[in-house]
């Protein structure tokens, strides 16, 4: 096995926020979508399906057709470049990251995403609470976010906990967590009390959840 995590699995008739999610007819969808659709340009793991959650993310893209996408966790750009990939012409993605894309050993973003006006790259601590409402406009702004950060049993806990600062969207608005099953993940996953669903097995294996926050995020 190339990779082995520990994690812990809980009841879900007792967790009422896996109850109250009713998208199921998106998700259906996306999910068809992944299956039929290969990604391309081929990266390192787009094409693991099951397994990863690059094509899950571009089938609830085309889906879900978000306008104003964010993206936490640049690192190589892959889940940027489904984003810009997948959405629609005249979407835009801010991607934040503590490093510039080109600072890593390879990147599957280039000069031109960035020229062209639909990809910005932020270098900020979105934990950091200042940061946070430095780019609060753009946080309210955004119908989806994917947060994939460092699962150092901090950033996310309090990024998510910020969050549940900003106000209802009043329109879809979706927030995609990587990672839900590592155990240090599972009971912020749990303390999630918005509409949520775990679609790990059509994502990636370490954990894939989808939140609707339409009418804000609610934690615990």
């Amino acid at each position: 096995m190339r990779h082995v995590i520990p994690s812990i699995f809980c009841s879900l008739d007792d967790d009422l926020s896996t109850q109250q999610f009713k998208d199921y007819e998106l998700i259906a969808e996306a999910i068809k979508f992944a299956a039929l659709n290969p990604i391309s340009p081929d990266f390192e793991y787009a094409n693991i399906f099951p397994g990863e959650h690059y094509r899950i993310l571009a089938g609830l893209i085309k889906v879900l057709k978000p306008t104003t996408l964010i993206d936490i966790g640049t690192y190589r750009g892959c889940s940027s470049r489904v984003m810009l990939d997948y959405s629609e012409p005249e979407a835009a993605v801010s991607t934040f990251d503590l490093y510039d894309y080109q600072s890593f050993d390879w990147t599957v973003l280039t000069e031109q995403d960035f020229s062209r006006g639909r990809l910005t790259q932020h270098l900020s601590d979105l934990k950091n609470v200042s940061e946070f409402e430095k780019h609060r406009d753009l946080l309210e702004s955004a119908d989806f976010i994917m947060l994939d950060g460092p699962k150092d049993d901090e950033f996310e806990r309090i990024f998510l906990h910020l969050c549940c600062r900003l106000k209802p969207f009043n329109r879809p608005r979706w927030l995609l967590i990587d990672d839900i099953r590592f155990e240090n993940m599972v009971h912020l996953w749990r303390s999630i009390k918005s509409p949520k669903l775990d679609i790990s097995s059509f994502g990636h294996f370490s954990g894939t959840g989808l939140v609707n926050i339409e009418k804000g995020l609610f934690i615990e």
